[in-house]
């Protein structure tokens, strides 16, 4: 959250000619609710609709026919079966941005962030980072996001050697 997977995202693949896919988009699509709403019902039953949505997304016969840059939840790499998935079919990237810029980034926001309710803002962001840490850093190519979106861009494509 506030990392910039949407922003950068989007940029990435317009630079390269690849397909944009933001899964928190898609679970919306597939089930007629907002990410807020399905958290709502609590984050076990968000967390089935992102499975399903990752999983139909990776069972399109055009998914693995083309280039695609996609923007997940942040919460999607703690499940290991996804880790798995991602580093099968491409590359997984973090981007990497320090507790503080992250509060600053979402301060305008955190309340329409199910995740970010209850303690400071500050204390949950950093307890959310921690938590997730371990399962970014297990496959993904961590890039430093703390910058403008379109040298974090730049970064990401230097890291790939140039593509998706």
């Amino acid at each position: 959250m506030g990392s910039g997977k949407t922003t950068v995202g989007r940029l990435l693949a317009a630079r390269t000619g690849a397909v944009f896919v933001d899964l928190d988009a898609r679970v919306e699509r597939m089930f007629g609710q907002t990410v807020a709403e399905l958290f709502a019902k609590g984050e076990d039953t968000f967390r089935a609709c992102e499975h399903a949505a990752f999983t139909a997304l990776l069972a399109e016969p055009s998914f693995a026919a083309r280039d695609v840059v996609v923007a997940t939840g942040g919460g999607l790499v703690l499940d290991l079966r996804h880790r798995d998935a991602m580093a099968t079919c491409g590359r997984i990237v973090w981007l990497a941005v320090d507790v503080p810029t992250l509060v600053a980034r979402l301060q305008s926001v955190a309340t329409g962030r199910p995740l970010l309710a209850g303690a400071s803002l500050g204390d949950r962001v950093a307890t959310l980072a921690g938590d997730r840490e371990a399962a970014y850093r297990d496959r993904a190519l961590a890039i430093d996001a703390a910058a403008a979106p379109e040298l974090v861009v730049d970064r990401v494509l230097a890291a790939l050697g140039g593509g998706p």
